[in-house]
């Protein structure tokens, strides 16, 4: 009774995860399925603000640091660009999914750090720069 009790509790929480996305499919002119897209219903949580306007570039202090994320949003080559600040600190760049998946974990060049993004489906992202102990986190938006 107990392992039936947690078969179901595994599955209504499965089902529950999956009630949050759907399965987009494009197909060609022959009826052959092409791409299999997976689509975030829930997209925009509110702890990420919405930017107004999208310029191509985005900058913000992180401590004694200017970050400048640019072009945003992008097609696939963005770069992350961290000018003053103590140069003893560790920066990395840690970048997620809407869904929360860690997709890379970058450490910063000297001045302008390029992150790859080409192969990502279009939607949001997130950007967390860590340096030491402060931590910025940038939404990035993939065309």
């Amino acid at each position: 009774m107990k392992q039936l009790y947690l078969l179901f509790s595994f599955l209504l929480i499965l089902s529950a995860g999956m009630a949050q996305s759907k399965v987009s499919y494009a197909y060609d002119n022959a009826g052959n399925r092409i791409s299999r897209k997976v689509v975030n219903l829930y997209s925009n949580p509110s702890h990420v603000k919405k930017d107004a306007d999208s310029a191509p570039a985005v900058t913000d202090q992180l401590g004694e640091r200017k970050i400048t994320v640019y072009p945003n949003p992008t097609q696939g080559a963005l770069a992350v660009e961290i000018t003053g600040g103590d140069t003893k600190d560790e920066i990395r760049f840690l970048v997620f999914s809407s869904q929360g998946v860690q997709l890379q974990n970058i450490k910063a060049a000297v001045s302008i750090t390029p992150i790859n993004m080409s192969s990502y489906s279009a939607g949001w992202y997130i950007l967390r720069v860590q340096a030491g102990e402060k931590v910025k986190e940038f939404k990035i938006v993939k065309q």
